[in-house]
């Protein structure tokens, strides 16, 4: 695991072992815990803000914003708790006080969004859960999740309004937000809702109260990227956890190079490709200085269109395929690099090539049915 991600932190690591124990309800537990895959290990982060001491938020954390206006205010701050079911006995003892995360600065500009943004890790595939209220605002009562964050004007966000009774998703490009998605539900004020988001790929799913309240949508504007607690205008709102289950070691991209060299050992090359925030780059390769560099127009045409590229010279022979998502739409494009020989089409290239394009598309419906 990434022990680099704990230096400096408040949060406390824990080893998984058999059995699991608790985290020691005095520490916001980050917890790094096996999950079942046939790919990776992945892991689980609990952010638990109810174990937090009063003050700034930790360090993990940068307050930020998008849009116009005042800069947040971001606080941990105990306050008074409302019960969740009624006392059985009237003389009961109840709890007086709680602690939240919240974001309490009530500037009502209209295009001014809040951010909390997590800076230790970055997240492609992942589902987290967010447990939120709202509690004051004029203008808007507003929570909720940013997730795969390229910077403040570029990410997705899944958010719950009590004013307007609506959970809706959007996204940001370049500071300009989509058109929205999502229904009208009543969404009360002043009491807990969880909120949950799945990315996986190019599918995002979004939940609100256990319930699939907004279709899946498939998107390629951002595949990996930070998350951030958020509000807009003068929205008051508390922060109660934050629990998110995650792939820590290799990103699906990397997966099926992996793949391909274990079941195809004579390939010479593989390189997966995709579009993050605009940019179509080399997200995983068997050649690691190749990850990160920027697509040739021969692989841009391919993950925007489908086309199918093939090529001869004399030391190897190369061709370009669409890896699609089940809904048929191109979701990589990856360059397989192969050995030629004497006579060798660009037919042959693509045929070839073609199992080995199968086999990887096998591996992401094979991904996407496990994280169901």
């Amino acid at each position: 695991m990434k022990r680099s991600l704990l230096e400096g932190s408040s949060f406390a690591y824990r080893r998984p072992r058999m059995p699991l124990r608790t985290p020691a309800p005095a520490l916001l537990a980050w917890a790094l815990v096996l999950l079942g895959s046939p790919f990776a290990p992945a892991a689980e982060l609990f952010l638990d803000f109810s174990t937090l001491k009063t003050g700034p938020p930790p360090p993990e954390f940068r307050i930020s914003l998008t849009g116009a206006g005042t800069l947040p205010d971001w606080h941990v701050l105990q306050v008074a708790a409302a019960p969740t079911l009624p006392a059985l006995i009237p003389e009961s003892p109840s709890p007086v006080s709680e602690t939240v995360l919240a974001q309490v600065s009530e500037d009502p500009a209209d295009e001014r969004f809040p951010l909390l943004i997590y800076e230790k890790e970055s997240f492609s595939d992942f589902t987290a859960t967010l447990k939120f209220r709202t509690v004051g605002g004029r203008t808007e009562r507003m929570a909720g999740l940013a997730f795969r964050l390229v910077d403040e004007k570029n990410y997705y966000v899944v958010r719950a309004s009590s004013i307007g009774n609506s959970f809706r998703f959007y996204k940001f490009v370049e500071g300009v937000r989509s058109a929205p998605i999502g229904p009208e539900i009543r969404i009360p004020s002043g009491e807990w809702h969880t909120l949950e988001v799945s990315c996986r790929g190019n599918e995002i799913r979004c939940r609100l109260n256990d319930q699939d309240t907004i279709p899946p949508l498939n998107d390629t504007s951002f595949l990996k990227g930070k998350l951030a607690l958020w509000t807009k205008s003068d929205s008051v709102s508390h922060f109660g956890s934050l629990r998110v289950a995650y792939e820590a070691l290799k990103t699906l991209p990397q997966r099926l190079v992996d793949g391909a060299l274990q079941k195809y050992p004579r390939l010479l090359g593989i390189t997966v490709f995709a579009e993050d925030g605009g940019r179509v780059e080399a997200l995983a390769s068997s050649d690691t200085s190749e990850v990160g560099k920027s697509a040739t127009e021969e692989e841009i045409r391919t993950l925007r269109k489908g086309t199918i590229l093939a090529g001869n010279s004399k030391q190897s022979s190369s061709a370009v395929f669409a890896i699609r998502d089940r809904n048929g739409d191109p979701m990589f494009a990856v360059r397989l690099k192969m050995r030629t020989f004497a006579g060798q089409t660009d037919n042959n290239v693509a045929a070839r090539a073609r199992p080995i394009i199968e086999h990887l598309e096998t591996l992401v419906g094979a991904a996407d049915v496990l994280r169901k």
